[in-house]
C-alpha cells in the first residue's frame, strides 16, 4: 500500500499503520514537534521549559525564574529561588535518582559538603599494626607510608622516593 511520509511528503510502501518513510524522518518529526511545543505560552497557562520543567507562566516570569533546568540549579544555590516540587523532581531525574529519593537540591548539596569537608582532616595512620595468625597469636607488623603492610610489600620503606644525595649531585642540586 503506497503512504506519504508526514515529515518529508515522498510516497512510500509500508504497513497500514506506518506514518514515515524512515526512522530519521519519523525522529526529526518528534523533534519539530517538540520545538513547536516549548516557549513562553499565555498567562496562567502550564508551560514546558526546555521539555524538562513544567511551571505556571505568569507575565514577566521569564525575566526572574531561569528558563534552563541548569540555571534553576545555580539560581537555587545561590539562595535567589526556592524551587517547586516539580523542578526539584524535574533535577532528580536529571542526575538520575531513585523515585524514592526526597531530599531537596540543597538538602543533598548540604550532606555532600560534610561528606567532603570531614576529608579535610589528615589522619595520621599508625606505624604498627596488630594481626593475628591463624592460630590466634598476635603479630606486630610496620607499616609503610601508604598504610600498606611492610611485611606483604616487603620493598616500601619511608624514604623510598626521596632522592640519595648521589642522586642529587647528578641532578646538579
Amino acid at each position: 500500500m503506497l503512504k506519504t511520509c508526514e515529515h518529508c511528503g515522498a510516497s512510500f510502501e509500508g504497513a497500514p499503520q506506518a506514518r514515515f518513510c524512515s526512522d530519521a524522518h519519523r525522529k526529526a518529526h518528534a523533534r519539530s514537534r517538540t520545538k513547536e511545543q516549548v516557549g513562553l505560552g499565555q498567562a496562567g497557562q502550564s508551560v514546558r521549559v526546555e521539555g524538562v520543567v513544567e511551571a505556571d507562566f505568569t507575565p514577566g516570569d521569564s525575566a526572574r525564574r531561569p528558563g534552563t533546568l541548569r540555571g534553576l540549579i545555580a539560581a537555587a544555590r545561590r539562595g535567589e529561588i526556592v524551587l517547586s516540587e516539580r523542578e526539584e523532581q524535574a533535577v532528580r531525574n536529571h542526575f538520575g535518582y531513585a523515585r524514592s529519593e526526597t531530599r531537596t537540591l540543597l538538602e543533598r548539596d548540604a550532606v555532600a559538603k560534610r561528606i567532603t569537608g570531614s576529608s579535610d582532616r589528615l589522619v595520621e595512620l599508625p606505624k604498627v599494626v596488630v594481626r593475628y595468625r591463624m592460630d590466634g597469636t598476635p603479630v606486630e607488623e610496620p607499616v609503610g607510608p601508604a598504610g600498606l603492610s611492610l611485611v606483604a610489600f616487603p620493598v616500601q620503606r619511608e624514604g623510598d622516593l626521596a632522592p640519595t644525595a648521589e642522586q642529587l649531585a647528578k641532578l646538579g642540586r
